[in-house]
């Protein structure tokens, strides 16, 4: 009777022994079109320890009625792309990805629900890094442009809806508690978006600003078109990766990202040379930065 009880002990505690934390974050919100214009921003996904893959999601998202108004899934003002974490549609040895499904959760609410569609071979499900990686990007119709987009998760409803590949291991605990509460108008001096001028003609990585820094740094960069792989990170003099400051997909714009000074666990780094790297499939640019304290 003991031994059973130890077996049974071990698998529930197993199940705990493996879950890893997923955080949600909203990120890359830009402005575009003009009549009818949207807000255009990506779902980023990130785990806590590395090697875990993921599965079957439920994203639950709240908007400024104000700004977007009611049912947008219902009234067709919303539309979703997958983004680097769903890429893949052939199956094994190939992820397979869909997104099945977009409801009003409320008229101020809608709920995105996405499939991993070989729950019995999670080997082939893509990645969670432990840096923010594109889950997904969302396109709104913007009704009121005075207002702002007024978005958050509802992590009550999205906790026990976020799987691991095969299906079956929860995702515990899950956190998303973020909010974007940008003007839904074009502006030049919001960081990481669009600034609203005339799209870029070529692929560029202008100098940060201001150089020499402290504490903070402003990374400027041009896309001339949708970019589907784009990674913009910092490495140290030794060709070592300090943080990533993005990884996914931008569509067409001038973009500002800022760097703190920090590595990607938070920790300030020291003085010294850094390298920014912004990276696509046919563009590679690398700029020096100097950390003066």
């Amino acid at each position: 009777m003991k031994k059973v009880f130890v077996f049974f002990m071990m698998l529930f505690l197993a199940s705990f022994a493996f879950s890893a934390e997923i955080t949600f974050t909203f990120a890359n919100g830009i402005i575009s079109g003009s009549s009818p214009s949207y807000y255009e921003f990506d779902i980023m996904a990130q785990a806590d320890v590395a090697g875990t893959r993921i599965g079957d999601n439920q994203v639950y998202i709240n908007y400024g009625t104000l700004g977007f108004g009611s049912s947008i899934a219902a009234n067709g003002k919303i539309t979703v792309e997958k983004g680097t974490l769903m890429q893949g549609d052939f199956g094994p040895p190939a992820p397979y990805y869909t997104i099945v499904n977009i409801i009003d959760n409320s008229p101020s609410r809608v709920a995105v629900t996405s499939e991993y569609n070989y729950g019995d071979s999670p080997e082939y499900g893509n990645e969670v890094p432990t840096t923010p990686t594109q889950l997904m990007h969302i396109k709104i119709e913007i009704a009121d442009t005075n207002q702002t987009a007024a978005l958050s998760f509802e992590q009550s409803l999205m906790a026990g809806q976020e799987y691991e590949s095969d299906n079956n291991t929860v995702y515990n605990p899950v956190t998303a508690i973020d909010t974007d509460d940008s003007p839904l108008k074009h502006s030049a001096s919001a960081l990481g978006k669009d600034n609203g001028s005339s799209i870029p003609q070529k692929y560029a990585l202008l100098p940060n600003f201001p150089n020499p820094f402290n504490p903070s740094t402003t990374l400027r960069f041009e896309l001339p078109q949708y970019t589907a792989h784009l990674q913009l990170a910092v490495y140290d003099v030794l060709g070592r990766k300090v943080a990533t400051l993005f990884s996914g997909s931008l569509k067409a714009g001038r973009f500002n990202y800022q760097w703190n000074g920090q590595n990607a666990a938070g920790i300030p780094v020291p003085t010294g040379v850094y390298f920014a790297v912004l990276k696509a499939t046919h563009f590679n640019k690398t700029i020096k930065m100097m950390l003066i304290k």
